[in-house]
């Protein structure tokens, strides 16, 4: 059986760090501001949802997968700001227990 040796062939080369173009800072999204686009999306999927339901029951010609997808979507989205608004309150009342 043959050994299999490995040389390099080469010498190693130094680490290039990539250049990122310098921009102006940014005004960071606030606290408030994140949240408030978050409900503001589950929101549209819960209104995605609801048209999606009303058109399966009257009839429309409507893909019943789509739209079964459409209403599962809002359904988890609804379960996710959910258990985000229990952690935020259980983290809130952590620390108003802490002792001064």
């Amino acid at each position: 059986m043959s050994e299999l040796r490995i040389t390099s062939s080469a010498e190693p080369r130094p680490v290039v760090e990539p250049k990122m173009p310098k921009a102006p800072p940014a005004a960071a999204e606030t606290f408030s501001e994140t949240l408030g686009r978050m409900v503001q999306s589950v929101n549209d999927l819960q209104t995605q949802a609801h048209e999606a339901s009303v058109a399966l029951a009257s009839g429309q010609p409507i893909d019943m997968s789509q739209a079964l997808v459409t209403i599962e979507e809002a359904n988890i989205s609804l379960q996710l700001a959910l258990q985000i608004r229990n952690k935020l309150l259980e983290a809130y009342q952590d620390v108003m227990r802490m002792p001064v």
